[in-house]
């Protein structure tokens, strides 16, 4: 978000008044200096010390005191900038992650997700070996929804298998191994011979994956 033109503003006035804060030391600067030259010349000082005292005693603690007030107002408007965009990034930091988590949360709540397991489980301790392909086709459709949850991206799950990196998914070669058993019993159909402790192999592969990410 860019700034506000006020902002600009004030930050153009801090910049002003630092700079005029170095023009002001360097003309006392110069005006000591010059003061020694003109007074040592006529024989009024006898050092540049002694001229230095003196221009103390006359201007420079008033001015000192300017100084000090002004510093301090530059400081304290400087404070409140940084405070204000501070607060403005954090809360479009929160905006963006809090909607997003909020979205995730909307598209699969956590009893949602736990009752489609509970089916999935139904299904695999079915003696029916039809109730073991749908409850592997199933696990391997809340896969496919954990990992776009995650904000992996691609037309199919192999895709978004293929971008995932081992260090961010410990149960990655179990997910693939369920995954591409899935893809032989869709292709195959009812040819794919299944028996019931393979099933549940392939079950317990993808509770594995899920149990990593706590959505069981």
């Amino acid at each position: 978000m860019p700034p506000k033109k006020e902002e600009k503003k004030v930050d153009h006035f801090v910049e002003f008044g630092f700079v005029g804060l170095i023009i002001l030391f360097l003309w006392m600067l110069w005006s000591v200096i010059l003061d020694y030259l003109l007074k040592s010349r006529f024989g009024s000082y006898a050092s540049i010390w002694q001229v230095i005292k003196a221009w103390l005693a006359q201007y420079v603690w008033p001015i000192v005191v300017v100084l000090c007030v002004i510093v301090t107002v530059l400081s304290i408007v400087a404070l409140v900038m940084n405070y204000r965009k501070l607060k403005k990034l954090n809360e479009e930091e929160s905006k963006i992650y809090g909607s997003e988590k909020r979205g995730k949360d909307a598209e699969e709540p956590a009893n949602a997700k736990n009752e489609r397991w509970e089916h999935v489980i139904e299904h695999i301790n079915s003696p029916s070996a039809g109730d073991w392909r749908l409850a592997i086709i199933e696990a391997d459709v809340m896969l496919d929804e954990l990992l776009r949850a995650q904000g992996y991206h691609g037309d199919s799950l192999g895709e978004m298998l293929k971008g995932v990196e081992k260090s961010d998914f410990l149960t990655l070669d179990a997910a693939w191994e369920a995954h591409k058993i899935r893809n032989q019993i869709a292709h195959s159909g009812s040819d794919y011979l299944l028996n019931e402790r393979d099933a549940k192999h392939v079950i317990s592969l993808y509770e594995s994956v899920f149990r990593e990410f706590k959505i069981i």
